[in-house]
């Protein structure tokens, strides 16, 4: 097995044109995209890898989450350098990946019907048109996102998904998610109670 510091990670944050650079963004804004899927990017990867002729030993992680696009699972890892050096002379940097992955983005825009083509386990395919994603207050999120994303699954945000994510993060919430929690019922689990007024009495 190849070591896995020789991957690169891909997120779909990074092509999101909705996105500022501190907000996750990767590639400038005239290559960035509107809702850009892991499972197209697995796409543009084997595309690139069959054009230059290349093994990128591609592997899509659909459960894998950015902390800053918390609602658009999915990540993808491409294998750019064995034994500490390029695997290929055909794509230099990873920054010439990145341009190639965009060129293939624009170019097969995410459709209502993208997220279709990425069947995951215990998450029935719709029949009927996915409706819109919750969207917290304050939270930026695609239009179109993967069936099995949060922000669709039970039709909002789930408690477990934002224990697990808080407990990976140190216990807070990733940028944009904590003023929409508040709103939508979910607050800090830490078991303590509220303090209860108490009133003085008068002295007899």
């Amino acid at each position: 097995q190849e070591r896995s510091k020789n991957y690169q990670c891909i997120y779909p944050v990074y092509f999101d044109s909705t996105r500022s650079r501190e907000e996750g963004r990767r590639v400038g804004k005239d290559d960035a995209v509107p809702n850009p899927l892991a499972r197209e990017i697995a796409d543009a990867l084997a595309y690139i890898a069959s054009t230059y002729g290349v093994d990128l030993r591609i592997v899509l992680e659909p459960t894998k989450t950015h902390p800053k696009d918390w609602a658009n699972p999915g990540r993808v890892k491409a294998l750019l350098k064995r034994d500490g050096k390029p695997s290929t002379s055909k794509v230099s940097n990873k920054r010439h990946l990145y341009k190639l992955i965009a060129d293939y983005l624009k170019s097969h825009p995410t459709t209502e019907d993208t997220p279709k083509r990425l069947q995951i386990q215990g998450i029935p395919m719709p029949k009927e048109k996915i409706p819109p994603p919750a969207i917290p207050r304050g939270s930026k999120i695609g239009t179109i996102l993967p069936l099995h994303s949060p922000a669709l699954t039970g039709g909002g945000v789930s408690d477990n998904f934002l224990k697990d994510m808080m407990a990976e993060m140190g216990g807070q919430l990733p940028p944009g998610m904590a003023a929409g929690m508040a709103g939508m019922g979910v607050g800090n689990d830490s078991g303590a109670q509220p303090q209860k007024k108490v009133k003085d009495k008068k002295k007899k």
